[in-house]
């Protein structure tokens, strides 16, 4: 017994289907884009202590000097994202760790304890848990 599936489908069904997924990718897109918060600038400290407060709108390198005062680590800030683009620690696990741009990202390089992160410029009434 072969049944198709036109048979239980009309073109209006199928019309009003592809409408309703055009709209809710389109209000989905839209809610991702009014909703998303922009960070400022980076925040790094080291061992703590703050080494520095950088814009994410002015490309830069960042050369990031350790607890012993030498330069172990270079953040890179292009394009409004930040990025580790350089670390002398033996894993690198912070070069891996991708680009931040949003409020709150952060990248954490252990060995060296070097911590940066995103503080955005204008806050949201919502915090972590309720978003």
């Amino acid at each position: 017994m072969k049944h198709s599936i036109a048979k239980y489908i009309s073109k209006r069904d199928l019309a009003l289907i592809l409408v309703l997924l055009s709209l809710s990718l389109i209000f989905l897109a839209g809610f991702h884009f009014l909703h998303k918060k922009e960070g400022g600038v980076v925040v790094v400290t080291v061992d703590g202590k703050t080494f520095g407060t950088f814009p994410l709108d002015q490309d830069q390198v960042i050369p990031i000097k350790n607890r012993k005062g030498v330069v172990s680590n270079k953040l890179t800030i292009k394009n409004g994202e930040a990025y580790m683009s350089h670390a002398d620690c033996p894993d690198k696990l912070c070069m891996h760790q991708g680009r931040i741009s949003s409020d709150g990202q952060s990248i954490v390089c252990l060995p060296n304890r070097i911590v940066c992160t995103v503080h955005s410029n204008s806050k949201n009434e919502m915090d972590g848990m309720s978003q």
